[in-house]
């Protein structure tokens, strides 16, 4: 059987890793929820596609609604979302291990959550969490976002934080 483009959807990727070749087939290797892994490739307007010729994978991946994911922020690559109960799993795998932290003072009159998820091409990369006129950015997948992107996080917050309270 040839290849052939499947998507797959974000409610079935359970972890993501960075792909091992940095130009092979996928920009990660993840996880499914049914114990199948697979390579994928980043669409744009959501989701994430595989090419394949497992039947096996191809069958699971036809059977799947895809269920979107709400954001209330997005801007190119980056997104914010509140989080939901299917992110706790997540969250508590977070708390053993090590996040990069940055805080900045923020003072804001917007009615943001006080913590919500930070994504990064779709993928759950952190937290950001307002405490006093203080937001503190919690990356903990260090391996799927680099020290730029992170910038780049904390300025779009502020940018976003500021026209939300002007």
């Amino acid at each position: 059987m040839n290849s052939i483009e499947v998507l797959v959807p974000r409610n079935v990727i359970k972890k993501f890793h960075p792909h091992p070749e940095p130009y092979g087939d996928g920009d990660y290797v993840v996880d499914l929820i049914n114990g199948m892994f697979t390579d994928v490739f980043y669409r744009e307007e959501g989701h994430f596609f595989t090419i394949t010729n497992d039947d096996a994978l191809i069958a699971y991946l036809n059977t799947i609604k895809p269920q979107p994911r709400e954001y209330f922020y997005r801007n190119g690559v980056f997104a914010f979302r509140n989080i939901e109960d299917y992110d706790l799993e997540l969250i508590n795998e977070w708390q053993d291990k090590e996040a990069k932290i940055t805080k900045t003072e923020i003072k804001t009159t917007s009615q943001l959550p006080s913590k919500f998820m930070v994504c990064f091409y779709w993928i759950e990369v952190g937290i950001i969490e307002f405490k006093d006129n203080l937001f503190i950015l919690s990356i903990y997948e260090n391996e799927l976002i680099n020290d730029v992107s992170i910038e780049i996080v904390r300025d779009l917050l502020v940018e976003y934080v500021s026209k939300k309270t002007a």
